[in-house]
């Protein structure tokens, strides 16, 4: 079962951020003060500072990122496979589908806003990253690259709650087909180090219209 209620802070970033690129080891532990997080560096487009943004799992997160805080905010996940998150569908902002298979069709996330008209993000699983649909009629092919799988959250919630804050805190889709897309977790600073990101994987997105075939009342 999902969350439900999830919490998103979004930095633009001043100052450097240690990448972690060791593999864990053998029943290495999550560290408490940690917070699943994407880092987007900029290479081209309208964004020009590093963006982090943090999806941390309880109300006040210790050591915040160095840097501006461009938005704060809660929406609601929940998912599509679990009963027991049924109520809960008809008001979430993001919908996930997380039950993996090997493709995502584009007609199954266009199927899921026509059918929760409250849902601003509708997601679907599979090997390797995930398919979302936009309300405004974007599609986002979200594929995880390099790195260490299974280190990061389950995709699926993590990258529907991405794009539910990068469009909820009005930064510009464009540019994100070409920044560095870094998956990981967030280690706040301390007074004799700097905050760390722990990398679990890198995430190449693609950006496109739903086609007007399949997009039903929803498209832009």
């Amino acid at each position: 079962m999902l969350g439900r209620r999830a919490a998103i802070h979004v930095f633009r970033l001043n100052h450097a951020l240690r990448l972690i690129r060791n593999p864990p080891g053998p029943g290495a532990a999550v560290p408490r003060r940690s917070s699943p997080a994407i880092l987007v560096i900029p290479r081209e487009g309208p964004l020009r500072e590093p963006h982090l943004m943090l999806f941390p799992r309880t109300r006040h997160h210790h050591g915040m990122p160095p840097g501006v805080q461009v938005f704060a905010g809660t929406h609601i996940v929940a998912g599509l496979d679990d009963l027991v998150d049924r109520e809960w569908r008809e008001v979430a902002d993001v919908l996930v589908r997380s039950r993996r298979s090997r493709i995502a069709p584009v007609g199954g996330v266009s199927r899921v806003l026509d059918r929760y008209p409250g849902c601003e993000v509708a997601v679907g699983s599979r090997w390797h990253g995930c398919l979302a649909g936009l309300r405004d009629g974007r599609l986002a092919a979200i594929t995880e690259v390099g790195g260490f799988p299974g280190r990061a959250d389950p995709c699926p919630s993590v990258y529907g709650s991405f794009l539910y804050g990068w469009r909820a805190a009005r930064l510009p889709f464009e540019g994100l087909t070409t920044a560095s897309v870094i998956v990981g977790r967030y280690t706040g600073s301390s007074a004799d180090r700097l905050g760390s990101l722990d990398v679990a994987c890198r995430a190449r997105i693609r950006l496109a219209r739903r086609p007007s075939w399949c997009a039903g009342g929803m498209s832009a």
